[in-house]
């Protein structure tokens, strides 16, 4: 199964620690990831550890990708962090 993914930024820790808590506000198990643009990295995007650490290691290739669901379902405040 395929998936979608969008680029995000996340420039600041307060950037990051925003986008953890509304992720994790939203009351699934949905799995997303952040992931580099050749995809050779990721990490869980709702740890605010990785977070952190992912967009410090890819500022300018941030990609924000959902694992669960079919393509295009992204959460809609994801717009805030689009690149």
């Amino acid at each position: 199964m395929g998936y979608f993914r969008t680029k995000i930024r996340i420039i600041t820790g307060a950037d990051a620690e925003k986008f953890v808590r509304l992720l994790n506000s939203d009351g699934t198990s949905t799995k997303y990831m952040l992931e580099s643009e050749d995809g050779t990295h990721r990490v869980n995007a709702r740890s605010l550890f990785g977070v952190l650490y992912f967009s410090a290691d890819h500022p300018d290739d941030t990609y924000f990708i959902n694992v669960t669901e079919p393509e295009d379902m992204m959460p809609n405040w994801l717009d805030e962090f689009r690149a």
